[in-house]
């Protein structure tokens, strides 16, 4: 029972960690915008992000 427990716990934790292959692929995004923010409209940068966010919701592991 104990076993079972830790079992439990171990796949909670790893299914709340979220997918890593989808914060591989948007991190450049999310790394362009925040450098096109320091140089270009907020509009702009902010665009380039949500590009990178939608591509993390989209990629399912």
């Amino acid at each position: 029972m104990n076993s079972f427990k830790k079992i439990i716990v171990v796949l909670c934790i790893v299914l709340n960690q979220g997918c890593v292959v989808g914060d591989v692929v948007a991190l450049p995004f999310r790394i362009t915008g925040a450098v096109v923010n320091t140089v270009a409209p907020d509009v702009i940068g902010d665009s380039i992000t949500a590009t990178g966010d939608a591509i993390d919701t989209v990629i399912p592991f």
